[in-house]
């Protein structure tokens, strides 16, 4: 029985160690459409203005949707 124990609390300690992958902003352009729902130009504009160069997707969603939602003066 603690065999088992053993064995689940290694899977949930593997399933947390590993993070989530980074993607460049060409790989994150290049599929804007599928993924984001947006032009591949406004991902890129989004992290030109953000000053960033790799996200995470969950990351990339939130500098998007930031981006997309800032009003133009």
């Amino acid at each position: 029985m603690a065999e088992k124990q053993h064995a689940a609390e290694e899977a949930a300690a593997q399933t947390v160690a590993q993070p989530e992958s980074e993607y460049s902003v060409a790989e994150l352009a290049a599929n804007s459409k599928t993924v984001f729902g947006v032009m591949p130009e406004c991902v890129i504009a989004a992290f030109r203005v953000a000053g960033k160069e790799k996200a995470t997707k969950q990351a990339a969603e939130k500098i998007i949707r930031d981006f997309m939602k800032k009003e133009v003066d």
